[in-house]
């Protein structure tokens, strides 16, 4: 029987894939007997005809550079990156690439990745300095590898004997990716986290609760930094024909961003385990949840010292921070004067950030006359001064007058001065848990670890308020 094209499996999956939302869509609740049995047999077929398309993609395109190159015979294991199966000979960087992006299209098509987090993946396979970038494509098709998803999931499942029921493909894609964790220095855990519940990428903007991550500049690294430049700015001017031009050298000045180390630990009974498929969409969410409040308070008011800089503490007690006009309380003048005093450079994409206890706050005051003071803060979305207001929670959603103590309680400016590097590869180690004697509980810890980092690289690009407070 000759072998289907690509585009006919294609469409083959997209059929089905419409015949399952529909069934999805007429039993919103849970299906048991031949219902059941009907979606699960509907899956293991889009499943299997994945498989089989991206194997026939990548064989149409090795048969394509074949034709184009005399020189080189077909042969798909010795012509995949060194992140598929196999070494890939010299030359091949950007086959590497379409390959890489092949991947990215699959997942998302296949609902398994959000399309904001195939972005983020797409700009590091795409930017950045030419080892990074090839780094970066051993990692998406290592990770992002069916084979390694599943090969993952059986040891989770099992991890003393989880590694006995792989298949040879699942086997060789476990190897692929421990030499991806080798290469990323990512020491010596159990196994590197699939792409697709790793909680440096599928937290984007539009799976996180945490604004910094919506409105800050976030960045990926394939290091244990981000090495960015800052600059005040440089200086323009009109000159008089023959006239020596003025001294406009910015000051710019080398802005390092490290990354650090988080962790969840992730308690789960054999029973849940048991069920692979649902299990990893569950320790999808948990660790998600759990990882995006870790950074959003790490992102707020990190102290910077094993752990990111919060853009709070960033600007805490410098020239960026200004003090209320009222006394030990809020003032209605104070969003007024935190936006006068934002350079004017910034000001286009400024945006105000506090506490919903301090918008609500300002949300009261009126003026002399009786009507509200800002009544776009009551708006959907909520505004002030004609710019965006944004929640944060880790932010001082009180004003104790009892204590001394400076009340960092509003940010305004341009949040794309605050960077966010996320550092690809997260691990996991599994871990039996005992009780108090010692003894099995039946339990097991998935103890996973992550590295992110973050900081303030232009502070002029932010004004904060502090209500400063008196015993």
């Amino acid at each position: 029987m000759p072998a289907r094209t690509s585009a006919v499996i294609r469409s083959e999956i997209n059929r089905l894939m419409a015949e399952q939302d529909e069934f999805n869509a007429d039993h919103s609740e849970p299906i048991t007997g031949a219902d059941l049995k009907e979606w699960q047999e509907r899956d293991d077929k889009i499943s299997a005809l994945t498989r089989e398309y991206r194997t026939e993609l990548r064989r149409e395109f090795l048969a394509g550079e074949v034709r184009r190159r005399p020189g080189l015979t077909e042969h798909p294991d010795r012509h995949a990156t060194s992140g598929g199966r196999g070494r890939a000979p010299r030359g091949t960087a950007s086959r590497g690439h379409d390959l890489a992006m092949w991947r990215l299209d699959d997942l998302v098509n296949g609902r398994q990745l959000p399309a904001r987090a195939a972005e983020k993946v797409e700009r590091l396979i795409t930017e950045g300095q030419k080892p990074d970038r090839d780094l970066a494509t051993r990692w998406l098709m290592t990770a992002g590898d069916d084979a390694y998803t599943r090969a993952f999931m059986k040891l989770t499942t099992d991890p003393y004997r989880g590694h006995m029921l792989w298949t040879e493909e699942e086997a060789d894609a476990f190897r692929q990716a421990n030499e991806v964790r080798a290469a990323l220095n990512l020491g010596n855990a159990s196994a590197m986290v699939p792409l697709v519940i790793d909680p440096t990428v599928i937290l984007t903007d539009d799976g996180s609760n945490n604004p910094l991550r919506r409105i800050a500049r976030v960045v990926q690294t394939v290091s244990d930094s981000w090495n960015g430049v800052t600059s005040s700015g440089a200086t323009a001017e009109w000159k008089a024909e023959g006239a020596e031009a003025s001294d406009g050298t910015p000051n710019a000045s080398a802005a390092p961003i490290p990354v650090y180390t988080g962790d969840v630990d992730v308690l789960y009974s054999y029973e849940v385990s048991m069920d692979a498929i649902d299990f990893v969409n569950q320790l999808s969410t948990i660790v998600r949840d759990a990882a995006d409040q870790l950074m959003a308070t790490a992102y707020t008011i990190g102290s910077g010292s094993g752990q990111p800089n919060g853009v709070v503490t960033a600007l805490a007690g410098t020239s960026s921070t200004l003090s209320g006009t009222g006394t030990e309380a809020l003032d209605k003048g104070d969003p007024f004067k935190l936006q006068n005093a934002l350079p004017a450079r910034f000001s286009a994409r400024a945006s105000f950030m506090s506490h919903i206890a301090i918008k609500n706050g300002y949300a009261q005051m009126e003026t002399t006359n009786g009507a509200l003071q800002f009544p776009e803060l009551r708006d959907t979305p909520p505004m002030l001064l004609g710019k965006p207001w944004y929640e944060n929670s880790n932010m001082d959603g009180t004003i104790v007058t009892s204590t001394t103590a400076n009340n960092d309680v509003v940010i305004y400016g341009d949040f794309s001065q605050f960077v966010i590097v996320d550092r690809i590869g997260s691990t996991v180690e599994i871990i039996p848990a005992t009780g108090p004697n010692r003894r099995p509980t039946g339990q097991r810890h998935m103890f996973l670890t992550f590295r992110t980092g973050s900081d303030v690289v232009v502070p002029e690009a932010f004004r904060m308020l502090n209500v400063a407070t008196t015993a």
